[in-house]
């Protein structure tokens, strides 16, 4: 689905150069949790699908799950690190070319989109302080996916946006074969969770509109089956023309005997 975009704002005329870099004023820069694995297939995903959906938008930025997102420069220690975030309308190349951190203030641009994948380590805090700081933000909408199931969460698939200030629910849908779905205005995409044949949680995102199903790998497998067609085009007319020169070779021959 096609959504109102608002153009990308000028970068403004300050530098992470101009001022303190955010990696000194963050005393200890926090290592991985020895859980990460348990989050890091889902974050992936979902990140190679999204940056998929809107690589022909130069103003969306997709980033995460290692990317400081700060939202108050004047405060040190003002940031968070969100499993994956979406910003419309800001300058890209800039922000990942010439940044270490993507700044709220400096882009004029709160998150449309955050995400968390839930993991031991992680749960608490993404159900507490986390979801605190993106209400505070201003971030559009919050959403939660749990591959256990919803031991981490309390339920494997949770959307919320924003409305005067506060988080509301987004409405969880079910299918007849038990799948659920929610819808992310946002995105214009359905987020899908199933169980597996070994009972994990497995997410899928469905074009809103459409009703497709989104995979970052479409644009490659398109690629590869239109080579191959080319490829089977060129092989038959090869032999069509190797098997016309076979019958004009034996045409000149019968010519050449019957002139003997």
């Amino acid at each position: 689905m096609t959504t109102a975009r608002t153009e990308a704002l000028p970068a403004s005329s300050a530098t992470d150069a101009d001022e303190i870099p955010w990696y000194d004023l963050i005393p200890e820069v926090p290592e991985p949790p020895e859980d990460a694995m348990q989050q890091d297939d889902v974050i992936t995903l979902i990140k190679a699908i999204l940056m998929a959906r809107f690589a022909d938008d130069p103003s969306a930025l997709i980033m995460g799950p290692s990317v400081n997102l700060v939202y108050d420069s004047a405060v040190p220690g003002s940031f968070i690190v969100p499993d994956c975030f979406v910003v419309f309308g800001v300058d890209v190349p800039t922000i990942r070319h010439a940044r270490r951190s993507y700044r709220i203030d400096e882009w004029g641009q709160t998150p449309a989109f955050v995400l968390e994948v839930g993991s031991p380590s992680t749960a608490a805090r993404d159900l507490g302080v986390k979801r605190e700081i993106y209400t505070s933000m201003g971030a559009q909408e919050y959403w939660r996916l749990d591959v256990t199931g919803g031991e981490f969460y309390g339920e494997p698939l949770v959307g919320e946006r924003l409305v005067d200030g506060e988080y509301e629910r987004i409405e969880l849908q079910g299918e007849a074969d038990g799948d659920t779905w929610s819808r992310s205005d946002a995105l214009g995409v359905d987020f899908y969770h199933r169980l597996d044949d070994d009972g994990y949680s497995t997410f899928e995102l469905r074009d809103s509109e459409t009703g497709e199903w989104l995979n970052f790998l479409d644009r490659e497998v398109a690629a590869r089956q239109t080579a191959e067609a080319q490829a089977r085009a060129a092989e038959t007319r090869a032999q069509a023309a190797e098997a016309r020169n076979r019958e004009l070779e034996a045409e000149l021959e019968r010519l050449r005997q019957g002139e003997g």
